[in-house]
């Protein structure tokens, strides 16, 4: 039975960033400054990353702590730097299926809010570890700027 994309699971995380809408954005698709913060896990960061930043264009991660490794995969679906960034995600949390997240940037003076929509989770049971992960995240986001990335 086909999955009803309307009704699957999501996550949405909303913050206000202290930096501007290039800054971030810049963060998220060059992968000389994705490997510094890209990590879901508490503490020490480790990521690998390549990206073709263009619509259709791949990219690969490998986030990495002490006890756990994870890869994940997609592909750039909609690119408008730098207000907005969606993006399939490919991974063994998301039972290898196909989700999608956007990213979404709202310029306010000299900070940003950002909003992080995953969507088409493939069940309600990842749900909590989505946001956990996605909040982790974006808590190293705001410590590599704050740390002058």
């Amino acid at each position: 039975m086909a999955r009803d994309d309307t009704t699957a699971p999501s996550v949405q995380i909303r913050r206000r960033v202290k930096a501007g809408a290039e800054q971030i954005f810049d963060l998220w698709t060059k992968p000389d400054l994705m490997v510094r913060w890209m990590s879901p896990f508490p503490g020490a960061v480790d990521c690998k990353a390549s990206c073709d930043l263009r619509p259709g264009g791949a990219f690969s991660l490998v986030m990495s702590s002490a006890d756990s490794s994870r890869e994940v995969t997609g592909t750039y679906v909609q690119i408008d730097r730098p207000r907005k960034l969606v993006f399939t995600w490919i991974g063994p949390l998301t039972d290898n299926v196909n989700t999608l997240v956007t990213l979404e940037l709202i310029p306010r003076g000299d900070e940003t809010d950002l909003v992080l929509t995953h969507e088409r989770l493939p069940t309600p049971a990842i749900h909590e570890g989505h946001t956990k992960g996605w909040g982790h995240i974006l808590d190293h986001l705001a410590a590599a700027i704050s740390e002058g990335f």
